[in-house]
C-alpha cells in the first residue's frame, strides 16, 4: 500500500476475480516509477525477512513483473485529481518579491498531462475556467521606520507648539500660574497642532504614493498594504478626530468672547418737565443695527460653501478625477468602460479627494482676496465703515487681558441725524474737509489688537457682574421684577458704555494705554513682549484683526476640517457625490450652531435685546 495505492502479485489471477470494480480499478504497472518502486520495496522486505518468494520475483524479474497489478481506488483517485487540477488549472497564483527595486519577471513554464487537462471544469461553451494573478509586494521596512520617524518628531514639535500657544493664551487671560484651565486648553492646542501635523504626514504621503506609483516607467514602488496601510489609516482618522476637536474650541472661545458696543453718541438737549428730567435722547437703533451687522458676519466665510461643494464634485465625479485612484499604474482620467478596472485604493482616494478639495477652496480664497474684496464688497471693512458711520466703536475681549478694537468714532462728532446732514457728512469726508477716522490724530488706523492692564478687566466683570447674576437666577433673579431687570441692564449699559468711552479717550487716571507697532519677531510669534499689567497696549493691525474671534479669520483651520470630513466620509462610503453633500449639510450644521451661539453670546455681552438680532 502506498498512500491509498496497492500493488499485488496476482500471479493465477484470483484477486482480479474476487474485486469490486465499482471501487477500484486494476492497472498493469506500465510506468517506471511504479516498477522501480516495487522492486525496491521487494529487496527491502527480501533483505529483512529473508523471503524466498521475494527472491524469487526478483531473480525473475523480467516475466515475473506482468504479475503485479496497481489497485487504484476510486475516491482517492477523484481527490487527488481535483487537489491537481485546482493548483495547476483553476487558479495559478504567483507572489513575487520586489528585491533591490527589481521586479522578478523570470518565465515559468508549466506542463500537464491530458489526464490533469480533463479534470478542470468546463462551462457551457466547453471552455475552461481559469484565472491568473501575480501579487507583487515589497519589504515596508523603510517605508514604517521612515513613518515612526516622522510622526515622532513631528508630534514632539507640535506638542512644543501647543504648550508655546498655552503660554500666550495664559499671558492674555492673565494667569499668573498654571491651573485646570490652563491645562485643558493646552490639551485643545495640542489637538489641534498634532491634527494639522497628521494631516501633512497622511496627504503627502498619500499624494507621494499616487504620483510616483502613477508616473513610474521603471517598477521601483508599489502601493502599502497590511500594518503599514493600517498604521497610515489610524492616523488618518486621528487627525479627523484631534481636528474636529480643534473646531469644538474655536467655537467656544468665539461664542464666550467679551462684545461690547460704544456708543459715542452725545445727546442734543435735555427735555426739562416742572417735575423731573428724562435721560438722553440718543437713539438705541444704531447700536441694534451694528449689532445686527457683526452678527450676520460672525458665520462669513472666504469661500463660497456650495460653489465648493459642486465643483468638487464635477471634477472628482464628472470630468473624472476620481478614476486615477484604482490600484493599477494606469493613471488615466477617462478609461473605457469595458476594460479591465482595479478596486479603488483608499489612499488614492484619499489623495485626489483632499488634492481637489484643497485647489479648489485656494482659487477661491485668491480670487475673493485679489478680485471679489477688491473690486466687488469686502463686508469686514465695510463693517469698519459701518461704525465708523454710526459712531460706533467694537471693543472685542477674546481673552480677560487681551482683545481686538475696532474704532468707529465719528470725524463729525455725530451720527443720529437726518437724511441730508448724513449726505454732508459724507460729502466733506470725501473732499477731505475734516478729520481723519483713526484713533490717532491724522491717521487712518482704526483697528488694534489689545493688551488689556489688569484694572481694567477687574472694574468690567464688577459691573457685568450684576447682570451676570440676573441672568444665571442667582441671588433671587427669578423673583425680581421685569422693570428691575431691565433697570439693572440699561444702568449697566451706561456704566460700562461711559466706562470704556473714557478708556479709550484716555480719560481715566488709574487706567491708561499707549498705541504702538508690533516688533517682526512679535507678528512672526503672535505673542506680545511688553508687559501691558498696568498699561495698556494698542497694536497697530492690518486693518482686520478682529476678524479673528470671526469664522473668517480662521479660514485656513476651516478648509482643513472641511477636507478631512470630506475624505472621512468618502472613506466609509466610498462616494465623492455622498462625501460633498454630507459635508455640506455637516458644515451648515457648525455654521448654525456657531451662528446661534454667537447670537445668545452677543444679547449677552452687549445688553442688547436678542429680540432685535435679526
Amino acid at each position: 500500500m502506498s498512500g491509498g495505492i496497492a500493488y499485488i502479485y496476482d500471479k493465477t489471477q484470483v484477486f482480479a476475480k474476487k474485486c469490486n470494480m465499482e471501487s477500484v480499478s486494476l492497472n498493469p504497472l506500465d510506468l517506471q516509477e511504479d516498477l522501480t518502486f516495487v522492486k525496491d520495496l521487494l529487496a527491502e522486505f527480501k533483505g529483512k525477512t529473508g523471503s524466498d518468494v521475494a527472491a524469487f520475483i526478483l531473480e525473475n524479474w523480467e516475466t515475473e513483473r506482468k504479475c503485479f497489478v496497481k489497485v487504484y481506488p476510486h475516491e482517492y483517485r477523484r481527490v487527488v485529481e481535483e487537489k491537481a487540477a485546482d493548483e495547476a488549472a483553476e487558479k495559478l497564483k504567483k507572489e513575487q518579491e520586489m528585491k533591490d527595486g527589481l521586479v522578478n519577471g523570470e518565465e515559468d513554464t508549466k506542463e500537464y498531462d491530458e489526464d490533469m487537462i480533463n479534470t478542470i471544469e468546463e462551462d457551457d461553451e466547453g471552455e475552461s475556467k481559469t484565472s491568473f494573478s501575480v501579487d507583487y509586494e515589497y519589504s515596508t521596512s523603510k517605508y514604517r521606520r521612515d513613518f515612526q520617524i516622522s510622526v515622532g518628531t513631528l508630534s514632539t514639535l507640535s506638542i512644543i507648539y501647543a504648550g508655546y500657544r498655552t503660554w500666550v493664551w495664559s499671558k492674555r487671560a492673565g494667569k499668573p500660574a498654571i491651573d485646570f484651565q490652563t491645562i485643558i486648553n493646552f490639551l485643545f492646542f495640542a489637538s489641534g497642532s498634532l491634527a494639522n501635523i497628521f494631516f501633512v504626514i497622511t496627504f503627502g504621503i498619500a499624494f507621494y504614493f499616487l504620483t510616483f506609483f502613477k508616473g513610474q516607467n521603471t517598477v521601483f514602488l508599489f502601493h502599502i498594504t497590511g500594518l503599514a496601510e493600517r498604521e497610515w489609516l489610524a492616523l488618518f482618522g486621528s487627525g479627523f478626530a484631534l481636528k474636529c476637536l480643534q473646531m469644538a474650541h474655536m467655537i467656544i472661545m468665539q461664542c464666550t468672547a467679551d462684545v461690547f458696543l460704544i456708543d459715542w453718541e452725545r445727546p442734543k438737549h435735555v427735555v426739562a418737565t416742572s417735575e423731573k428730567k428724562t435721560g438722553s435722547n440718543v437713539s438705541i437703533w444704531r447700536t441694534y443695527f451694528v449689532a445686527n451687522e457683526w452678527n450676520e458676519i460672525q458665520t462669513l466665510r472666504k469661500i463660497n460653501q456650495i460653489f465648493q461643494i459642486f465643483a468638487v464634485i464635477f471634477f472628482l465625479n464628472v470630468v473624472g478625477f476620481e478614476n486615477v485612484a484604482t490600484k493599477d499604474p494606469d493613471g488615466r482620467i477617462i478609461k473605457d468602460t469595458t476594460s479591465y478596472r482595479a478596486e479603488d485604493s483608499t489612499m488614492f482616494r484619499y489623495a485626489i479627494g483632499a488634492s481637489v478639495y484643497i485647489l479648489v477652496a485656494l482659487c477661491q480664497w485668491i480670487f475673493f482676496t485679489l478680485i471679489y474684496e477688491r473690486f466687488v464688497e469686502d463686508k469686514v471693512r465695510q463693517f469698519v465703515d459701518l461704525c465708523s458711520m454710526s459712531n460706533i466703536s467694537v471693543f472685542v475681549m477674546a481673552h480677560a487681558q487681551f482683545g481686538y478694537y475696532v474704532h468707529g468714532k465719528s470725524v463729525h462728532g455725530k451720527a443720529d441725524t437726518n437724511m441730508g446732514d448724513m449726505f454732508d457728512m459724507m460729502r466733506r469726508e470725501e473732499e477731505d474737509l475734516c478729520g481723519k477716522r483713526g484713533l490717532l490724530p491724522d491717521t487712518d488706523q482704526q483697528t488694534f489688537m489689545m493688551a488689556l492692564p489688569r484694572k481694567l478687566r477687574v472694574k468690567y466683570e464688577t459691573v457685568m457682574l450684576p447682570v451676570a447674576l440676573e441672568g444665571s437666577g442667582a441671588v433671587g433673579g427669578a423673583g425680581k421684577s421685569k422693570e428691575t431687570i431691565i433697570n439693572t441692564k440699561t444702568n449697566a449699559y451706561n456704566v460700562v458704555n461711559k466706562f470704556l468711552a473714557g478708556f479709550v479717550d484716555h480719560s481715566l487716571k488709574e487706567i491708561d494705554y499707549v498705541v504702538k507697532d508690533k516688533t517682526l519677531l512679535e507678528s512672526i510669534m503672535d505673542t506680545e513682549f511688553l508687559d501691558a499689567s498696568e498699561k495698556g497696549i494698542f497694536y497697530n493691525d492690518d486693518g482686520h484683526s478682529f476678524d479673528r474671534a470671526l469664522f473668517y479669520g480662521n479660514e485656513s483651520a476651516l478648509v482643513v476640517f472641511d477636507t478631512l470630513l470630506f475624505c472621512i466620509i468618502d472613506l466609509i462610503f466610498q462616494n465623492f457625490v455622498l462625501a460633498g453633500v454630507l459635508t455640506y449639510l455637516i458644515t451648515e450644521l457648525i455654521a448654525m450652531a456657531r451662528d446661534s451661539g454667537g447670537r445668545m453670546n452677543l444679547a449677552k455681552k452687549t445688553l442688547v435685546d436678542q429680540r432685535f438680532l435679526i
